[in-house]
């Protein structure tokens, strides 16, 4: 399981072919974390911001299982 550091900006970038390739992957909680951050970064991006939407409902859809998201918690859904 990998830990993500959020302590220095320097440290880590993300971008959404990240994000992309981690939704493939069924990883779905860390792609979201990965939209939402590129969202906020960007706040008139709607494409990504789509996608924090999108990604919400398929987790309201599936409810809590296991998959551990980037920061070690639970990840509220699974790709299904």
């Amino acid at each position: 399981m990998n830990k993500l550091r959020l302590a220095r900006k320097d440290d880590i970038f993300f971008t959404r072919t990240m994000a992309e390739i981690l939704e493939k992957q069924g990883r779905m909680e860390d792609a979201l974390t990965i939209y939402k951050i590129l969202s906020d970064s960007n706040p008139e991006d709607s494409a990504t911001a789509e996608m924090v939407k999108r990604l919400k409902e398929l987790a309201g859809q599936h409810g809590k299982r296991g998959n551990r998201g980037l920061l070690g918690q639970g990840a509220g859904f699974n790709r299904g």
